[in-house]
This record gives structure tokens, sequence and C-alpha cells, in this order.
């Protein structure tokens, strides 16, 4: 079926509304994140009882590589940038390592492991590829409810705490009220209303501390208009003792769980952004991954926290309408400056703990029923079921210490204490497992050219035999696999000469189902298949015999799906059919 056009895009990325009204929309795109920024880095330095200096510090840095991140975003130079207004933020996912780092070894520590997951990162960008069948709704959206279920407990126990020398009772309030604003926003606002629930709900929270006298606002008046705390620079460190390597395996995990993310994020945005859907360009994605690399090696320099691409990037395109470049790019110039405003990051800094708890028990709630979405919706079993339930467990049971508290000592500890390293272990493991059984894995290599066909022919005859297809099912198979390497040919036989492109054909399934994937070497540039697919849809009949083959191939596979990487392209088909 052929996507529909969205006409609700008022601005595609390539169209430049005006420079007054792109300011103007990028200022309203950050806003409403000003507030969780500073939550976030502030939530962190003090639930690891970081020196107030460093607090100022991480506030700073975080508006600063927000910007310039989410600035390069908006270019596409080579591998770099994605061309898109790619939002770039301190990412929430890497919050409950953060502070095992600080407590463990303070902002050194931190900027080691930062840097070494950042090396990690590159090198999936460079072959995001192999990561295609890693990255799984199952396993991604698993780690993301891990996040939620083992940050929750490290946060709130630090920062449920009532203020000193204020009632018992003047935190439960203060957190209820803000808890109750922002529940009723996010339940019964309008979309224009929604996007600013971090500041109206914190407001709420402070405006109750100030009736309590907890909202000192004498830091605000105390600082300067424009400068940078340049003193509290915590200096490049490099640690690489026994902490390092107990809590690399957790960043290691974190830090694949947020690429995982930030892959589904810029697929989203990719679809949501034109006003005739487009299938994924993960080209596109690799490019967003290397400006987040690029941004996470200087935050390791400067003493910072480890960033990814915003969670709301697509809803924002779908809320207002606007994609344009001019508008990301505006949006991170006004990060930049709000990183020099001292007394900006002053008044956000002076809001009170009750008030940061209360955002951060809902933040982690949608959190976790973000990453139920994912499992949901990448179709759930019995199985799968039992994987994602242990797995989630494992984790809490672990991070709580509920499991075996006095057989585990020493460097066991540590690993096993953080909760995401068990927990995503256990979903990558067993979710491996999965795999086992069913069809063997059959492989074919092979040049990309018409001549291959025989070859091919005769090895999906056997996978259909290995499967006990019968005929008919059989000769559906082998028409979906010489119409897909036709599809993959050049269409000019001129563009075949020089360097010879490459295939390798695996074949992998259960009795009722065989999947096909098609790897070949990528050339520069090119159409994208599932592209093609969906305009042909809405196009008349043809007598061009690449248009017969893309619509051969529609007829016989039940699902189709091309990505295009800098180095390879991936076409995966899909073909149902019957036991003898």
């Amino acid at each position: 079926m052929a996507a529909q056009p969205n006409n609700d895009v008022i601005y595609q990325p390539d169209e430049q509304p005006p420079h007054l009204e792109s300011l103007s929309l990028g200022f309203q795109r950050v806003m409403g994140r000003l507030g969780s920024l500073a939550a976030r880095a502030a939530i962190i330095a003090l639930a690891a009882a970081q020196p107030d200096d460093y607090v100022t510090w991480l506030v700073f840095t975080a508006f600063l590589i927000a910007g310039l991140g989410t600035v390069a975003q908006t270019f596409r130079f080579r591998q770099f940038g994605s061309g898109y207004p790619i939002s770039v933020n301190s990412n929430t996912a890497f919050v409950a390592v953060v502070i095992l780092a600080l407590e463990a070894g303070g902002p050194a520590l931190l900027s080691s492991l930062i840097a070494a997951s950042a090396l990690l990162q590159f090198l999936l960008v460079w072959r995001l590829s192999l990561l295609r069948r890693l990255v799984t709704p199952l396993v991604s959206g698993t780690v993301l409810m891990l996040l939620a279920g083992t940050i929750m407990a490290v946060v709130l126990e630090r920062l449920a705490v009532t203020p000193e020398g204020a009632p018992p009772h003047a935190a439960p309030i203060i957190a209820a009220v803000t808890f109750a604003v922002i529940m009723g926003l996010r339940m019964f606002a309008g979309p224009a209303l929604v996007k600013w629930t971090p500041v109206i709900g914190i407001a709420s929270g402070c405006a109750v501390a100030a009736a309590f006298g907890l909202f000192d606002v004498q830091p605000f008046l105390d600082a300067p208009w424009i400068g940078a705390p340049t003193a509290a620079w915590p200096g490049l460190g490099l640690d690489f003792g026994t902490a390092f390597w107990a809590l690399l395996p957790g960043f290691l995990i974190v830090n694949l769980a947020a690429t995982i993310y930030v892959i589904g994020d810029v697929v989203a945005m990719q679809q949501v952004s034109w006003r005739r859907p487009r299938a994924p360009d993960f080209r596109v994605v690799q490019g967003a991954l290397n400006v987040i690399v690029a941004v996470n090696f200087l935050s390791a320099a400067l003493g910072g926290l480890p960033n990814a691409v915003t969670s709301t990037n697509s809803s924002h395109v779908l809320v207002s309408g606007v994609a344009a470049r001019r508008m990301g790019l505006y949006a991170g110039l006004v990060l930049i400056a709000a990183a020099f405003l001292p007394k900006l990051i002053a008044l956000l800094l002076a809001v009170p703990k009750p008030v940061f708890g209360a955002y951060v028990l809902v933040a982690l709630a949608m959190l976790f029923v973000q990453g139920m979405r994912m499992v949901v919706e990448g179709g759930l079993d019995g199985r799968k079921a039992v994987v994602v339930g242990v797995s989630f467990w494992l984790g809490v049971g672990f991070q709580n210490d509920l499991l075996f508290p006095d057989l585990i000592s020493g460097v066991w500890e540590t690993l096993l204490g953080n909760g995401m390293t068990t927990g995503a272990v256990s979903v990558i493991v067993l979710s491996a497992l999965l795999n086992i059984g069913g069809l063997r894995r059959r492989r074919l290599r092979a040049a990309l050219e018409p001549a291959s066909l025989p070859r091919l022919d005769e090895f999906l005859r056997e996978a259909a035999a290995q499967a006990h297809w019968d005929e008919p099912s059989t000769e559906r198979l082998r028409a979906a696999g010489e119409e897909t390497l036709s599809s993959l040919l050049p269409p000019d036989p001129e563009q075949a000469e020089g360097a010879p492109r490459r295939l390798i054909v695996s074949a992998h399934g259960a009795a009722g189902k065989i999947e096909l994937e098609f790897v070949a070497t990528s050339e520069e540039e090119g159409e994208n298949l599932e592209d093609r697919l969906a305009y042909l849809a809405d196009t008349p009949q043809t007598h061009d015999e690449r248009e017969l083959s893309f619509r051969l191939l529609r007829h016989y596979a039940s699902s189709v799906q091309h990505r295009k990487y800098h180095e390879i392209d991936v076409v995966t088909v899909e073909v149902d059919g019957r036991a003898a």
C-alpha cells in the first residue's frame, strides 16, 4: 500500500522560512529543553555529591555542546551531519552510570569513560550495517525499560529529601504540586501547551517552594548577565584504574542502547519531514551519529556529559509542521547563547530538589512506556515475553542487591551491581538464543551481475527444500530472489563497468517463512528500493524492465526493506510458504 502524502508539513528540510520566523521557531524549539537540560545536569551532580562549581560547569557545557551539535546536524558534508533539524541533548540514558562514575572517580573517571564509549560509537558508525541483526525492537525496547527501572531508585532516593530547615511536609507538597501540574498538562493540554510541560511544571513547583521560603534567588541576583564559568573547568583527566574497567561495560552497553535509539529517532525524522514520505536513508543516520561521536569527544575533553539526539525531534515536526534546516540552525544558536548567560543558569540551578524529583519521576515513567511500546510493536509472542520479563527483573534485582548479595563481592559486585549491564547482557544473549532452530542460515557469495542468476536460483531451491516447501512456494521464493537481483543491478549496463560489485545472499527462517538478505557493495548515489516500490503503486503500468521487476517483487514477497549505508546496500525480503 502506498504511503499517503503528508500535507501537514509546512516547511520541508530543503525549504527556507524567513530568518525572523526561523529564529522564533528555533527559540520555541529549545525553550522547553533549557529546564530539562539544567535539571539533568543538576540531578547528576547533586546525586553524586559534587561541588557547586561543578554543577554550574555541567550546565554550561550541556548548553554549549547541545547547541554546537544541533547546529552541526543541520549541515551534511560527506559522512558528517544529517541535513535535518535534529536536536542534540545530554543523554538521559547515561544518568545512572554517570552518577556511579562520578562517585567512584570524579570528573576524571567520567571523561575517560565518555571518551572510551565515544570510540566504540565511532567504530559502530563506521560499520553500522553490522548492527542490523542486533538492533531489534526487542533489545532496544528492553534496554529503555531497564534504563527507567534502574535509574528511578538511584535518583529518587537522593532527591526526595526535605530541605534543611523546612517543615517535614514541605517536600511532599512541593513534589505533589509539580507532579500534578506535569501530569495534568501531559494528559489534558493541547499540543501547543504540552511542549512547555517541563517549564510550567518546574515553575509551579518553584512557586510552592517559594511559599515555604525554600527558593533561594540570591545566586541569581549575584550572577553576571554574560560570562562563562571557565574557572570551574575540571580539567582533562584520563583515569584507567580498576573503577574504569569495572564501569566500562555499563557505559558501552548504554552507549549501544543510545545508538540504537538514535537510529530509530533519525529514521522517524526522515519519515515525517517530507510532504511525500520517503523510505529511510541510513547514510543520513550515519551522518547524524558522526555528529554525536564528535560532540561526545568534545564533552569528554571539557568534562561534560554524554550526548545523543533528543526524543522529541519527530514529534515536534508532527506538532509544528516545520522541518526546515534553518529552524534547527537558529535553535542551536539559541542554546549556545544561553550557555553564556550565567543569570539564566543560576536561575535554573535554584530549583529545589523535590521539584527535580517529581519531574524525573514522570520522565522516567514515559521512558519505560516508550521501551514497552517498542517491544510490543516489534512483535511480542510467548518466547519474547519471557526474554523481556526475565532480563528486566534480573537487572532490577542486581541493581538493588536483591540477588545473592552475600555471595557476590569485589569486581563482580561492581559489574553485576549495575542493573543496566546485567539486564542488557541478558536480553542480548537470550534474544540470540531465540534464533536457534528453524532453517539453518545458508549463505551465497557471488558477483552482482546477471550471470549469477543460475547460482542464486540453485541456492534458493536448496533453501526451500530444507524448509520442506511445496512447489508453488518454492517457485515464489525463486521468483522473489530473481526480481531482487534484477532490482539491484544498475539500470544502465555502462554503469556496471569498472570495479565489480559483490553480492552476499543469506537465507534463514522457519517452515512458514524464509527471510532473504541481499548485501551488495553500495554506490555513492542510487535510488532506495522502498521509495521505488511506494512510487510504483501510484503510477500507471509501463513496459520498463526495471519497473516490471519492482512490480513482480511486490507480488512475490510479503515484505521488502531496503537499507542504504555508506559502504553497502542491504535488501531484506520475506517470502511466505507452505510445507509440502
